[in-house]
């Protein structure tokens, strides 16, 4: 499906509904086309995501341990499996950032990903407040248009090789 994005452009769709705007000073996320106000430059991670993910690992040891206490071992095991990989997932969640504006000054690297199934995207490494490094993940709509559009505009501004 093609995209009514143009040519001159100075932002891409993400996988979420939203945009990502390149722009010489930053790089703003947001839902609209046409911003008004500029998010905060506030480096923070998914709270609720992290809370309901923790909930519901905290959830599955529970039951887990039940099945091994009522002697179920072959379905203790199979959701032990299970919970290693929520945890792993929860814990890569718990890497990126959920900032929605990123000074330009502060990029230190943007890396382009194309997993063998989902949306391209890139991760965008930047120093924070604290002078740490922190990671922003932004997936790409998936239209082919959508994808090319992105990457030259990333080139154009300097941010990929």
């Amino acid at each position: 499906m093609d995209l009514p994005l143009p040519s001159s452009s100075s932002y891409f769709i993400t996988a979420d509904a939203g945009y990502c705007h390149i722009l010489p000073g930053q790089v703003i996320i947001t839902k609209e086309v046409d911003y008004k106000d500029v998010p905060v430059s506030e480096d923070k991670k998914s709270i609720v995501t992290l809370i309901l993910g923790g909930i519901g690992i905290a959830f599955g040891c529970f039951i887990m341990v039940n099945f091994f206490i009522t002697g179920i071992y072959p379905m203790g095991i199979l959701l032990l499996g299970g919970l290693l990989f929520a945890t792993k997932a929860l814990a890569e969640v718990a890497r990126y950032s959920a900032i929605l504006n990123i000074p330009r000054d502060k990029i230190e690297e943007v890396r382009v990903y194309k997993p063998a199934f989902g949306y391209l995207f890139i991760i965008i490494r930047f120093r924070n407040e604290s002078g740490g490094f922190s990671f922003r993940k932004i997936k790409f709509y998936d239209s082919k248009q959508n994808e090319l559009h992105a990457l030259d505009l990333l080139k154009k501004e300097g941010l990929i090789n």
